[in-house]
């Protein structure tokens, strides 16, 4: 191996050299000018560069990348940089995982691929199994607690994560991968590099894959086809260019079924998971030995394990048999129709224009689109009738108002109780642009302008469709807007729905950022200021249910019927549909930061930033404004990021030491509040504020050519400065006061070597993270765990094979037993869910380069 491999702090500013950096053009291009070169060491490290930046950053490219499994997403490529903590669902990344920044969730990190948006315009969600493949991506960065200067993001209180594609390369080019693993795993990679299509420099790629495989734990299978492709036209000879690219990915993915607290208490008995006791003063930690997990793992009930096959009665009758069917008890539990099936995709538009020798001007613009649900199920009764509804909020909506019933399977009768796919289907059509100018005022000084628009509309639904005889949903999407022959519809035929919504998530923001040089280039200053304007425009076509976001009561009932239904449940509120209620945010971020280089070896940098993230949309569907409304509106989430650090590098050792403080105003919970007259909501609530403060630290040695050699160490201790209240009775809902974050470890430490010796490279890594609190109140803990992964390489160049090579790849070394992601709550006594970790996964890899 001929670099050191060097990975950067979570607090360490980095800076990739070149075309590709930051997530908007004019971020790159604004960047370009700070990366560190010459004494103060190479200017990219196998794969990771080191520049005099003041954020607090850390970047990767595709040298480091390729190492990774092949099809694993980017995201779990981070988890070596301190302060970024990534939990999988699986070996290979194509079954979701969450995220973690000094403390944040995913929600609360912004991530962008080349300069567009991809966390749900509804609930900002992260959905790591929907990402490029990294065969594509030429690098990633991470701003911890801090954003660019024209990020296009509501909620990046946490920070951002930016990713860029490959640019095509000038002559022809063509990869071919395939990758076998455990579990049946089987992936296919082609790329295709068209080299120069013409005489002024156009130059092309395009890319397909095609991934399947057998979940490690129950019945299930993960299947993900992504198409891919990039053209980049070149003008001139000083930088400027346009490009152009397509994505599409589509993933048919199962659940995994994972045990509650409770589950695993059934399984061990109380002495091993006591049934009392258990409190914040006196917390819980699952620490399981390694019979005892097993036993847990190996566990082939129902209790967390879907069932693999599945018979509806309801679905196997010949009409006319005046018979009652009942699948209240069948299917109940099983593997087909708890899926996540998702299309999604977009068309990129960069571009970067000199218009005189001091004035550019740079354009990113995007289309992007999605369909998704989380599947799942609802038994209706064919009749309204309160003692005879399954489904909670039937109410009734089969009848519509004109009868007592409906015959919903077909059978000629109104006996049934009928299991119908149910899942709530999202689409989301998103337009983004990013346009920026830059002055050079002289060679120290610059200043640039940007404007940042970006819209998405965003569909929702909930329609029922029939089931296929053996529990499988018909169609993967069900009866979406209601088309398709296997709609389940009510007695005015209508199909039953359980949402019917369009909001519209609309950004107007401008930006501001200077950049000045002073001292010989000794000191560096970067100052930004953002101000977003953001709009959410609400439209609920059904009955807000008071206590629901999720669920509205879509009818086919007259106004006055359903008025005359609310009034005759004591604990039923439905507030009446609308359109075009407007909610509205906005606010002014400012960031600064510098650094000073005390020699050619030694330099230090700072910066200040604050972030913002508004409330999800798809929380305020939870009440109308009206007559359900919170006693007060939940504010956004404001931080103030602070970042101090050291850095030393030379060409045998680089390290690199920092302290962050995190100040973390109005933050969100979720929480139940009384109503007027009975029943509950769900709400968002601001709990105030939360302090977070750590120090993060790497080595990186390179003894020689040979070996190199790299370790880190992250601190972060955090704590909630308010309980969450009830704001109509001053009641504590949850006491979080003093707490800890939840799912955030205090401490992550791990670290890699390399061997290179030619043909043959080998690299071991691992990372241990610490202990995990799973619920607000902190009386359950998730014990920590350690894991190592191996990657080797046999490289076949010497045989005349030039980029062709035999790649093994090992997670899980060792055989860790551990849970990765959990599913938190307020107290021991809520429904919390952890997660098995992938046992070790072999994986061989053939590389073909021509």
């Amino acid at each position: 191996m001929r670099n050191i491999l060097l990975l950067s702090t979570a607090v360490a500013a980095l800076a990739f050299p070149a075309t590709a950096f930051a997530q908007s053009t004019g971020t790159v291009d604004a960047e370009e000018d700070v990366v560190v070169t010459g004494a103060r060491g190479p200017t990219s490290v196998n794969g990771i560069s080191i520049p005099d930046t003041p954020k607090a950053k850390a970047v990767i490219n595709q040298e480091l990348i390729e190492r990774r499994a092949p099809g694993q997403t980017i995201l779990d490529t981070l988890n070596q940089v301190p302060g970024v903590s990534f939990t999988n669902s699986d070996a290979y990344g194509s079954s979701g995982g969450q995220i973690r920044i000094r403390g944040f969730d995913g929600n609360r990190v912004s991530l962008t691929f080349d300069g567009i948006p991809l966390n749900d315009s509804g609930n900002y969600a992260i959905y790591s199994n929907q990402q490029l493949d990294p065969e594509l991506i030429e690098q990633v960065n991470v701003n911890f607690g801090a954003t660019d200067v024209d990020s296009p993001t509501a909620s990046a209180s946490g920070g951002t994560v930016n990713y860029r594609s490959l640019i095509p390369t000038d002559e022809r080019r063509a990869v071919a991968v395939y990758s076998r693993g455990t579990n049946d795993m089987n992936r296919v990679f082609g790329l295709l590099n068209l080299g120069q299509l013409t005489s002024f420099g156009t130059k092309a790629w395009v890319s397909a894959s095609n991934q399947r495989y057998e979940q490690f734990r129950g019945p299930g299978e993960i299947h993900k086809s992504q198409f891919n492709g990039k053209i980049y036209q070149p003008i001139g000879n000083g930088g400027d260019f346009i490009s152009l690219a397509a994505h599409y990915n589509q993933n048919r993915n199962n659940f995994y079924s994972n045990p509650s607290l409770a589950n695993i208490r059934s399984v061990l008995g109380n002495t091993v998971v006591p049934a009392s006791g258990i409190s914040p003063a006196n917390p819980y930690t699952l620490d399981l030995n390694r019979d005892q997990f097993d036993t847990v793992f190996d566990n082939t009930s129902s209790l967390y394990r879907y069932d693999a096959n599945c018979t509806l009665p309801s679905a196997n009758v010949a009409r006319g048999n005046n018979t009652t069917q009942d699948d209240r008890s069948a299917c109940g539990n099983y593997y087909g129709y708890n899926a996540n099936p998702s299309n999604t995709g977009n068309v990129r538009l960069n571009s970067r224009w000199t218009l005189s020798d001091k004035l550019l001007f740079t354009f990113d613009g995007a289309y992007s689109f999605t369909r998704a649900n989380g599947g799942g199920t609802a038994v209706f009764s064919e009749r309204d009738n309160a003692l005879q509804n399954v489904y909670t909020n039937q109410f009734t909506r089969v009848g519509a108002g004109i009868a007592n019933g409906a015959d919903l399977n077909g059978d000629g009768d109104q006996l049934d109780y009928v299991r119908v796919y149910f899942p709530s289907n999202t689409r989301t059509q998103r337009f983004t642009a990013i346009a920026g100018l830059r002055y050079q005022i002289d060679d120290n000084n610059l200043v640039r302008l940007a404007y940042t628009w970006d819209r998405a509309r965003h569909r929702q639904t909930g329609e029922a469709s029939l089931l296929q005889p053996w529990g499988d949903p018909r169609l993967p999407f069900s009866a979406l807007d209601g088309e398709g022959p296997f709609a389940v519809k009510d007695a005015a035929g209508n199909v039953l729905n359980k949402r019917d919504r369009l909001s519209y998530a609309i950004l107007h923001q401008v930006s501001g950022e200077y950049r000045g040089s002073f001292f010989e280039d000794r000191f560096k200053v970067a100052l930004g200021l953002r101000a977003p304007f953001f709009r959410r425009n609400l439209t609920n076509n059904c009955w807000t249910i008071a206590g629901s976001s999720n669920d509205a009561y879509c009818t086919s009932q007259s106004a006055a019927q359903v008025r005359a239904l609310d009034a005759s449940n004591a604990n039923l509120t439905l507030a009446a549909p609308y359109k075009n209620r407007i909610e509205t945010y906005s606010a002014l971020l400012p960031n600064v930061g510098y650094t000073y280089n005390f020699s050619s070896t030694t330099s230090m940098f700072g910066s200040y930033s604050k972030g913002y993230s508004v409330p999800r949309t798809d929380n305020l569907y939870g009440f109308d404004d009206v007559e359900i409304s919170p006693v007060a509106a939940v504010k956004p989430e404001k931080t103030d990021s602070f970042d101090l650090g050291l850095r030393y590098t030379s060409r045998l050792i680089q390290a690199q030491v920092a302290g962050w403080y995190i100040k973390y105003d109005n933050r969100i919970i979720s929480s139940l509040v009384q109503l007027d007259g009975g029943g509950t909501l769900s709400i968002d609530r601001n709990v105030g504020a939360t302090k977070t403060k750590g120090i993060d630290a790497s080595l990186g040695i390179r003894p020689s050519r040979h070996f190199s050699v790299y370790g880190f160490v992250s601190y972060l201790d955090s704590e909630l400065l308010s309980d969450a209240i009830n704001p109509q009775n001053g009641q504590v809902l949850a006491a979080t006061k003093g707490k800890f974050v939840v799912e955030t470890p205090k401490w992550q430490y791990g670290g890699r070597a390399q061997f290179d010796f030619e043909p043959f490279s080998l690299g071991l890594q691992a990372k241990h993270i610490g202990d995990r609190f799973v619920t607000d109140v902190n009386d359950l803990i998730s014990k920590g765990y350690t894991l190592v992964d191996l990657d080797a390489r046999f490289s076949m160049a010497s045989l005349g094979l030039k980029d062709t090579f035999f790649q093994l790849n090992v997670s899980n070394l060792l055989k860790e037993r551990y849970f990765g992601n959990l599913s938190t709550g307020t107290t021991n006594t809520s429904t919390t869910r952890y997660t098995f970790g992938a046992p070790r996964t072999v994986i061989g890899t053939i590389h073909f380069g021509f």
